[in-house]
């Protein structure tokens, strides 16, 4: 398999592990924090599902992100931006704002306009380096110091490895983090 059929192959990946967490969560569960320094779990697959959205539409493509569309801005939540920097009042708003069924909704949209854009760029397009502050310029809220120091590394890389850390490595850490959260409430709520 070549090295874009390989990334295709795990970005759709990533959609299909956020669309379990969304659609397997109760909405009790898309509420509740499992320890007192945890995310909600209905912030940590809305942040999944956002972070592919900044980076496939507004990082690699240069264009408006789906939540930025009147269809999906109530998606967007105030301060939260796609997940990086926002702060914990923040996060808690998005699980408590934005129903699971609205995030599972928004990623079957979001995974068929990126798994498109995926399957017909060039691979030139894929090695050039992204510029985050030339693909930010009309979004400042993403270049606040708290969302720079938790995306400034991502800043100059090729675009395959820049999709393949937040679209695809990222994705998965938070699979982990959000199963191991539910393993744990199912399990305190059976003892």
């Amino acid at each position: 398999m070549e090295a874009k059929g390989l990334l295709q192959f795990q970005v759709n990946g990533s959609f299909a592990l956020l669309t379990e967490l969304a659609d397997g969560a109760s909405d009790e569960e898309w509420r509740v924090r499992s320890y007192p320094a945890a995310n909600l779990v209905g912030f940590t697959v809305w942040h999944g599902a956002r972070t592919i959205d900044w980076a496939v539409n507004c990082v690699m493509r240069g264009a408006p992100e789906l939540a930025d569309k009147a269809e999906w801005q109530d998606v967007a939540v105030a301060k939260a931006w796609f997940g990086a920097g926002a702060s914990r009042e923040a996060a808690d708003a998005v699980a408590h704002d934005v129903p699971r069924s609205r995030v599972s909704a928004y990623l079957g949209a979001l995974r068929e306009v990126s798994v498109a854009w995926l399957a017909a760029v060039s691979n030139d397009e894929l090695s050039t380096p992204v510029d985050l502050q030339a693909r930010h310029a009309g979004k400042p809220d993403y270049m606040t110091p708290k969302v720079w120091e938790e995306i400034e590394d991502l800043d100059g890389i090729p675009g395959w490895q820049f999709l393949a850390r937040p679209c695809v490595s990222h994705i998965r850490v938070h699979y982990g983090e959000v199963t191991t959260q539910l393993g744990a409430l199912r399990a305190g709520a059976r003892a």
